[in-house]
C-alpha cells in the first residue's frame, strides 16, 4: 500500500479501493468454488489456484494505471479463493480424531504466510523497485511444484481412510446439512473477522497518534500480534480436541471484550504490549474449530461451508474496514477501538448458540 501510494500518487481512498476489491472478489468467488467443489471434487485446482494469485499480485509491479492494478487484484483474488474450499476438504478427510490440531496446522501456515508476506516483499522492494515483486512468482513455483508431487499421495490416504471407516462414513451420509447452525457460526465468524480486519488496519495507527509512539515500535506492537495470532491458532487446535469445538468458541469469545476494554484503557507501552497477547490469541484459538464445525454442521455441502468460513466470513472484515476508517475520519482511533469491542459482544453472545456435533 505504501509503495502504491508513492508511485501513483493515490490518496488512501484509492488505494484502500484496491484492498476492497481483493476481498470482494474472493469472498464473492470462494462461495462460488465452494459449490462447484461440492459437485465436481477438483483437488488439482490447488497448484494452478497458488499460480493464478501470484500472477495477478505480481502484476502490481509491473502495470502504470489503476484499472490495470484492480484487474491484479481480481486476479490475485480469484487464485485465493480457488484454493482454500478444496484444502479445507482434503485437511478435513487426512484427519481422525485431531482434527482441531490438523486444522491449526493449515491455518497456521496462512497465518505466517499473512505475518511475514509484508517483510519479505518490503525487502525485495528496497533492493530491486517494484519490479522485485515478481520474485514472489519464484516461491509460488515451488509451492505449486509440491501439491503435483503431494496431491496423488494425499488423496491416496484418504481413500484408505475412506475404507478403514466405512461405517462413520455411512452415519456421515445420512445426516442433513444443519443451515440453522451454519448461520449462526457464521455470524461469529463475521464479527470476528471486523475484529481482525480492525486491529490489522488500524492498530498502528492507534500506536502513533493515540499513545504517541514513534511508527516503529507501532509496527513493532502489529508484529506480536501477528506471532501471538499465530500460536494462537495451534494452541486453539490442540484444545479444541480435548475440550470441544462449541466450548472453545465460548470461553475465546466471552474473554475477548474484556481483553480489548483493557488494552484501551491502559496508555502504559509495556502493559500495552503486554495485552496484545491475550487479544491476539482470544481471537485466533477458536479460528479451526468454526472451521471444522462448520464443515460439521454442512456434512453434504462441506466445499460450501469451507468457502464460506475461510473466504466470505474472512473477507467481510477487509470489506468492513472502509466504514471503519470514515468512522475515524469522522470521530478519531480511539472511538474505532471502542467499536471494535462493542463489535466483540456479538460474537460473544452468539458463541452461546453453537453446538458441537456429537
Amino acid at each position: 500500500m505504501p509503495v502504491l501510494i508513492t508511485q501513483h500518487h493515490f490518496n488512501y481512498a484509492i488505494a484502500a479501493t484496491l484492498v476492497f476489491f481483493m476481498n470482494l472478489i474472493s469472498s464473492v468467488v470462494q462461495t462460488l468454488f465452494g459449490v462447484l467443489s461440492d459437485q465436481h471434487p477438483s483437488a488439482w485446482i490447488l497448484p494452478v489456484a497458488v499460480l493464478i494469485a501470484a500472477a495477478g499480485f505480481c502484476m502490481l509491479g509491473s502495470v502504470s494505471t489503476y484499472n490495470l492494478l484492480i484487474v491484479g487484484v481480481l486476479i490475485s483474488g480469484i487464485g485465493v479463493a480457488a484454493y482454500h474450499p478444496d484444502a479445507a476438504k482434503l485437511v478435513n478427510g487426512l484427519a481422525d480424531q485431531t482434527q482441531g490440531r490438523n486444522m491449526s496446522l493449515f491455518s497456521f501456515g496462512g497465518n505466517v504466510g499473512f505475518a511475514i508476506g509484508p517483510t519479505v516483499l518490503t525487502l525485495l522492494i528496497n533492493q530491486l523497485g517494484t519490479k522485485g515483486i515478481n520474485w514472489l512468482l519464484l516461491p509460488a513455483c515451488l509451492s505449486s511444484a509440491i501439491l503435483v508431487f503431494t496431491l496423488p499421495k494425499i488423496k491416496h490416504e484418504i481413500k484408505i481412510k475412506s475404507k478403514t471407516n466405512l461405517k462413520t462414513n455411512s452415519i456421515q451420509l445420512k445426516q442433513t446439512d444443519d443451515w440453522k447452525s451454519f448461520s449462526l457460526l457464521s455470524v461469529i465468524l463475521f464479527g470476528r473477522s471486523i475484529i481482525f480486519y480492525g486491529l490489522n488496519t488500524f492498530l498502528v495507527l492507534y500506536w502513533i497518534h493515540i499513545l504517541n509512539q514513534s511508527r516503529t515500535l507501532g509496527s513493532l506492537a502489529l508484529s506480536l500480534l501477528f506471532i501471538v495470532e499465530s500460536i494462537g491458532t495451534l494452541i486453539g487446535g490442540a484444545l479444541a480436541d480435548k475440550i470441544g469445538y462449541a466450548k472453545l468458541i465460548r470461553i475465546s469469545f466471552t474473554l475477548l471484550p474484556f481483553a480489548l476494554i483493557a488494552m484501551i484503557l491502559t496508555k502504559n507501552i509495556v502493559l500495552e504490549l503486554i495485552l496484545l497477547l491475550p487479544v491476539g490469541l482470544l481471537i485466533f484459538m477458536p479460528y479451526s474449530s468454526m472451521v471444522i464445525l462448520g464443515q460439521q454442521y454442512l456434512p453434504n455441502k462441506m466445499g460450501l461451508a469451507s468457502g464460506v468460513t475461510l473466504g466470505l466470513a474472512v473477507s467481510v472484515g477487509g470489506i468492513a474496514s472502509p466504514v471503519l476508517g470514515n468512522l475515524a475520519d469522522m470521530t478519531s482511533l480511539s472511538v474505532v477501538m471502542w467499536t471494535l469491542t462493542g463489535i466483540s459482544i456479538l460474537p460473544a453472545v452468539f458463541a452461546y448458540l453453537v453446538h458441537d456435533i456429537n
